[in-house]
């Protein structure tokens, strides 16, 4: 599995010369009012005032630039990229795959795309039949990713009761119709998270590692967590300190 980022471009992507308007465009008010959601760039097109990505619940990331996705020729180019990575692997994990659903994306931008995931999907496994696709999903949408077309999705919610350590919302949270719970990806941490074993006090790790692994859906875990690794490192660093492992765990 590849992953592949639909919301969000990095500021050197050629689009950004050769297809400006395939990204989100601000004003000079609002680089003004919201420096920390926009941004000026230089281009052979002139100066442009373009929107970081970002989540509309916290600033944007200042090392990308948001694809606008109102732009039906912008959807086409990224189903073209989704074809081309299925060319080259068995699936991809969708980067914060929710964030480019119409109601979501109308309520960050205010532009209103049409669905993108149905038809992405549909092009992918006219191709390749057997292609997977997991969403990162958040906010509770978990089976509206999976009404989208996606064969697994993030299951944040299993995770967030388990770190908080009270057992009826956990016993609760699987009850789940098995149809729905075998589409879901469990996990005690990823990139995103803090380590299992930094997070977890010893027996409850285990417990929680029985309950998230032993139930139905897609097993999930992350580079370092066998030798329960403790630190957490930022992707972009691409190394970590040397840590003993632990071998009872």
């Amino acid at each position: 599995m590849l992953d592949f980022v639909p919301n969000h471009m990095a500021p050197d992507h050629p689009w950004v010369e050769q297809h400006p308007d395939y990204f989100v465009h601000g004003t000079e008010a609002e680089l003004a009012r919201s420096p920390q959601n926009y941004c000026r760039l230089k281009t052979p097109h002139g100066s442009l005032v373009l929107a970081y990505g970002r989540d509309p619940y916290f600033p944007g990331w200042p090392d990308t630039l948001q694809l606008n996705y109102g732009n039906a020729a912008t959807q086409q180019a990224m189903i073209g990229e989704l074809v081309k990575i299925a060319g080259q692997c068995d699936g991809v994990r969708c980067d914060m795959a929710m964030l480019i659903l119409p109601d979501v994306f109308e309520r960050t931008w205010g532009i209103r795309p049409e669905p993108f995931w149905p038809a992405a999907i549909a092009a992918v496994r006219r191709q390749h039949p057997e292609f997977l696709c997991m969403a990162e999903v958040y906010w509770d949408l978990e089976w509206t990713m999976l009404q989208q077309g996606f064969d697994y999705a993030y299951d944040k919610r299993l995770y967030d009761r388990l770190r908080e350590g009270h057992a009826r919302p956990v016993r609760e949270h699987l009850y789940a119709g098995l149809d729905y719970q075998s589409k879901l990806a469990r996990f005690l941490e990823n990139h995103d998270e803090p380590r299992a074993a930094a997070t977890f006090v010893p027996g409850m790790h285990e417990a929680a590692a029985a309950i998230t692994y032993l139930s139905p859906g897609l097993r999930f875990f992350h580079h370092g967590q066998f030798e329960g690794r403790k630190k957490r490192i930022s992707p972009h660093l691409v190394r970590a300190p040397l840590e003993p492992v632990d071998t009872t765990l």
